[in-house]
Parts: C-alpha cells; structure tokens; sequence
C-alpha cells in the first residue's frame, strides 16, 4: 500500500546517501589510515546495508502503531473492564522475554559479524593471491582457514537465527493466549451479565490490535542489534582522517617550478616504533636531477610518497617551492608530481583509461607522445585494438614491463614539473629500458627528477645521488664522487 511504498523510497534514498557518503570518505582516507585487511574492510562497508534494511523495514512502521496500542488498551477496558489486565499481562510477557535475550542474542550478532568479515578477508586474499598459492602449494591451508571461519559463522549465525526466530514464536503464543484469555473471561462475564456476545467479538477484535504492534516492536529488537554492530563499525570508518579535513583551507598552487626541500624529516608507519626515515634533510633546486640509492628497507620508497604527500611525516617537513605540501591542495600537488611506484596498480578499462586517468578533456596528440616517450606505443600498434585494448582486472593481461610503460605514460601525460621514478624499469628488457631512458633524457631538461633506482643506465640521467641507508642520509653530493666513494667502499651501506 501507501506505507510500503514511502518505505520503499525511503530506502532508496537512504541506500544513495550512505553509499556516496561512505565511498567518498573511503577514497579521502589518508594513507596512515588504510585498513590493513581490505576484504575485512570491505566487508564491513557492505554492512550499511543491514542500517538501511534496519530503518526501511516494515517492522519498524509498527512503532506508528504503538499510540495505538494505548488507545485500544483504553476502548478493552472501558468495554471488557478487567478484561484489559489480559492484554496487559501479554505485553508485559513480550517486552520481559525480548529484554531478556538482549545480551545472548547481541553477542551472537557480533561474533557473527566479525567472523563474515574475516570470512570475506580470506577470500579477497585467496583470489588475489591465487598464483602465489598455487606455486606454494598452500591450497589446502588456505582451505582450512576458509572451512574454520565458516565454520565459526555457521555457529553464531545459528544462534542468532535460534533467538531471533524464539522471538517470534513466543509472540505467536502470546498472541493466541491473548485471545484465548479474553474469550475465557469474557464467557464469565456474558454468564454473569456484564458482556454482551457482541461485546465480546469487538474484544477480540481489539485485542489482537492491542498486542499485535507490540510483537512486531520486540520482533524489531532483534533486528536492531546487527544494524547497532554495523553503525558501531561504519561510525569507526566515519571518525578515520581524511586529507581534506572539514574547514581547512588549502592553497591554491596551480603552478609548480619543482623546488623541494626536506627538513629534519623522521617517520615511521602506524603502529610501528621503529622509525623508517629518521632526521632526513635536504634541498633539490628547480630541474635538478637527483638520484636515491641504498639497500633493501633503507626508506627511499617512503621518501617519495612523503614527497607526494601520501603519508604525512611523525615530525619534520616537506616543502614544495618554499610551502609545506600539507598547506597545498593535495589535488594541486599530485598533478604537479609524475609519480611511478614500484608496485604498479591498473585498473579495468582500456589502455587509453589507465592512461589518462584522473585527467580531464585530454586529447589524443597527448596521449600517443606520452604513449612514444615510454614505449607503449611499441605494444599498443602489435594489438588489434590498439588505445582501446582491454587491460584486465588489476592489468594482469598485461605483462609486468608493459603495466611499467603504461604508469610512466600516465605519469608523464600531463607534463609535470616534478617527476619521482621508482624503479620505473626492473620489469622491462634491456632494449627498451635504454630506449626510455633516451626519451627522458629529451624531455627532462627542465624537470626536477628524483630517480630512486641502481641501475646505472637510468642513473646516467642524474648529476647526484643522495645515499640512504637505515633512514638516514650517508652520503650526497656529485655523481661521480659518490659512486667512486661506494666502489672504494668509503661508504658503509
């Protein structure tokens, strides 16, 4: 009818609402605060669902009818008398059994809940993962978590579906005592002159009206325990910190000349005492080419995602042509940095999609010079498809040297007056690592580059290296020197 109709839009537009809001929050996450389980997090995303089924099911319109529990209580007892305390007892039996399975029936909820979401985190893992568990061999411990977590949610699930269908049958049983109580007594009260036999037929009547809301009601508190876990859960999401904070004004830096300076930097990860970068500071000038080199964990790749402002530094400083980047428009700063990561994410679509990414009316002129700079264009013109060549989920239909050439383009697209490379080239053949490191050399001249990588066809493009080793800097200063100082074994790293 009329109701279900406004319960269902409603739903649609609390399903909008929530949606846009959480995704939007999920995307604006700072990196610090990342979830460490993603299919976990996913999971508990999902869970707003069980929110909106909360607000939007029909159960809940029953509390419209509540008023009017009193009031036909009032009508029983100005026509039944004594005959109301019958519905009286039965409301009283509903509420005290649905209080009374309140913390059982939370706790199975959330035991519940916590296992569906450990359930999907191994899942996400294991599909993601299927090749490195194949060449292990770890099928089967994979499979025994999966079955324990199934397992452990078969329980709790059962004993939340136990209690809450209790739930329901006792108001069934109360419901039809109800009626019996009142035919009971009202058969006394014919006999004895008090009732008439119509009287008695608008009593059932109404006592049914009378109790019937209220099953409903305690039905519903069965339900508001799983949409209680899930607001508990998304409103720990909601508290998370975002890079644009509500009221902070950014500025405005719509251009960049490239000069970067790190001062006292030290950080280290959440939840983690040890310091990654510790006491880092330096200057770049303006299209400065600048090599970082040291071993495994020494903290070059968290210096570039420092530089891009992905995480935000324990104490110390980054700043972009005299600005501390946490003042600039994160927008702004981005744009301004061609960034390549060693761990390359693409993402479904087709070449020219993962290419022009986060950009706005690019036109084709610049996506095949950046596509010839970077030898895309050497696999793209092989390909029936050309630009519109479907990549794959994740782009695992391209190989790893092909994702690297397609994450420089889109580095590269936009011109940016900064550019960090990190190990822009370990996937790739030799012939195509010098033929982009010809190509850059054209097009770096007035470019501030940080090129974090050993090999040393691509450190030929840099006129110094700053060495970094257990977070901290052991050397920097000219090419030549400090790469002679290294082969001398002068420095310790």
């Amino acid at each position: 009818g009329l109701r279900g109709f406004f319960v269902d839009e409603a739903g649609k537009r609390a399903n909008l609402k929530i949606s846009a809001s959480l995704f939007q929050k999920v995307l604006g996450l700072r990196m610090e605060s990342r979830p460490q389980s993603i299919g976990s997090f996913s999971k508990n995303l999902q869970e707003f669902e069980s929110i909106r089924d909360f607000i939007t099911s029909f159960s809940i319109t029953a509390l419209i009818d509540v008023p009017f529990v009193l009031l036909a209580l009032l009508v029983i007892w100005y026509l039944g008398g004594i005959i109301v305390l019958v519905q009286i007892i039965s409301i009283i039996l509903l509420l005290a059994y649905a209080l009374f399975i309140q913390v059982p029936l939370q706790k199975a909820v959330e035991q519940s809940f916590q296992a569906s979401s450990q359930k999907n985190a191994i899942l996400i893992e294991g599909l993601s993962g299927l090749e490195t568990i194949k060449m292990l061999g770890a099928e089967s411990q994979i499979q025994r978590a999966w079955e324990e977590a199934v397992s452990y949610i078969a329980k709790w699930s059962a004993r939340s579906r136990f209690l809450s269908s209790s739930v329901n049958h006792f108001s069934f049983f109360v419901q039809s005592m109800s009626v019996v109580g009142v035919v009971v007594v009202g058969v006394y009260m014919i006999s004895n002159g008090d009732l008439t036999q119509g009287g008695l037929i608008a009593l059932v009547i109404l006592s049914r009206q009378a109790v019937a809301p209220m099953s409903q009601v305690v039905s519903l508190a069965t339900r508001y325990h799983r949409a209680r876990t899930a607001l508990k859960t998304l409103n720990q999401i909601m508290e998370l910190p975002v890079e644009r904070p509500e009221g902070k004004t950014f500025l405005h830096r719509s251009q960049i000349e490239g000069a970067i300076e790190l001062k006292n930097l030290n950080f280290a990860y959440p939840n983690q005492t040890v310091k990654i970068l510790n006491n880092i500071s330096f200057k770049i000038k303006p299209a400065e080419k600048v090599g970082i080199i040291g071993p495994i964990g020494s903290g070059k790749t968290t210096l570039g995602k420092l530089i891009l402002g992905l995480y935000q530094p324990v104490s110390g400083m980054v700043s972009m042509d005299g600005t501390d980047i946490r003042q600039i428009d994160p927008a702004d700063l981005r744009h301004s940095i061609g960034y390549v990561s060693q761990d390359i994410t693409l993402f479904r679509g087709t070449i020219r999609d993962n290419i022009t990414m986060g950009t706005h009316d690019i036109d084709d002129n610049a996506v095949l010079r950046a596509s010839e700079l970077t030898g895309v264009n050497e696999f793209v013109k092989k390909h029936s498809m050309g630009f519109d060549m479907e990549v794959g989920e994740l782009g695992r239909g391209l190989s790893g040297g092909q994702r690297q050439c397609v994450a420089l383009a889109r580095a590269l697209l936009l011109e940016p007056p900064v550019v960090v490379l990190d190990e822009p080239t370990s996937n790739m053949d030799n012939r195509t690592e010098v033929l982009l490191r010809d190509n850059l050399s054209k097009i770096i001249e007035n470019k501030t580059v940080i090129l974090i990588s050993h090999r040393a066809s691509l450190l030929a493009m840099v006129d110094r290296i700053i060495v970094i080793d257990n977070g901290t800097i052991v050397a920097d200063g000219p090419k030549t020197s400090v790469l002679e100082a290294l082969k001398r074994g002068q420095l310790n790293v």
